[in-house]
């Protein structure tokens, strides 16, 4: 009987840790359905770019590294995705995480050599922070009025491009 207790125990607890008591996120914290947390970064060119400049266009806000495999697979579908639906008022922005960050100038050799167009940002600790950046890559769609609507965390070409241009769509429509 002492066993089983004990086992329960042990188990309750487990599974508490996983269900996010021990996580750095609290539900007060989460930023989905809220105004997006604003900023102001240089671009790989140098200019200055606020998020609150961007009201009225749907934005896609891309959390990545040139060191992780998977925001390299992405790069390609996020330009596709920039030329498709640019003209509909999509914005597409890639942050380069503040974490092992090359020079600006290699970031931006890296994006040209893969023929990647849309806009791309040097992102500070705090930026990655207010959005929660824990994995890479990860993807905010924002809406018009600037609130969070999805996130994505990951990429895999399989699944990933077909779920995020679904989700793009819908926050085009509306």
């Amino acid at each position: 009987m002492k066993r089983k207790a004990v086992l329960a125990a042990t188990l309750m607890f487990w599974s508490l840790g996983f269900a996010g008591l021990g996580s750095t996120v609290s539900g007060s914290q989460d930023i989905m359905g809220k105004k997006a947390p604003d900023f102001e970064l240089k671009d790989v060119n140098g200019n200055t770019v606020s998020l609150d400049d961007l009201k009225g266009k749907v934005v896609l806000l891309d959390f990545w590294a040139v060191w992780c495999g998977p925001c390299q697979q992405s790069l390609p579908f996020f330009q596709s995705l920039a030329d498709k639906y640019a003209s509909k008022g999509l914005e597409v922005i890639g942050l380069h995480v503040e974490d092992r960050t090359p020079p600006v100038d290699e970031i931006k050799l890296y994006l040209e050599d893969r023929k990647v167009e849309y806009r791309h940002l040097i992102s500070t600790w705090e930026v990655d922070e207010a959005f929660l950046v824990y994995a890479m890559p990860t993807t905010y769609v924002l809406d018009r009025k600037g609130r969070v609507q999805k996130r994505h965390i990951g990429y895999n070409p399989a699944t990933s491009p077909e779920r995020l241009e679904k989700d793009v769509l819908e926050i085009l429509g509306k």
